[in-house]
């Protein structure tokens, strides 16, 4: 199998990570080949929807996103 390359590594797995802020995430990912780049992957990681992970993600998304901007309500009051 493995002079062929009949062999092929795993395109989805599991992983946990430990963030500081949010805690711990098991991401799920998979990776995909690029057809132009034969030996280049995408990999991309989710959090199973409903998971404590996924409501971990969103909390990391707010953190990072910043304060919203003040919101002009003066606009059309002519």
């Amino acid at each position: 199998l493995w002079p062929r390359h009949d062999v092929r590594g795993k395109t989805r797995e599991a992983k946990l990570f430990h963030h500081a802020e949010v805690g711990d995430l098991e991401l799920h990912h998979e990776a995909f080949t690029v057809n132009s780049a034969p030996t280049q992957q995408l990999i991309v990681y989710q959090a199973e929807p409903g998971s404590t992970s996924a409501d971990a993600l969103a909390l990391l998304g707010s953190l990072s996103a910043g304060p919203v901007p003040a919101r002009d309500t003066t606009r059309g009051t002519d």
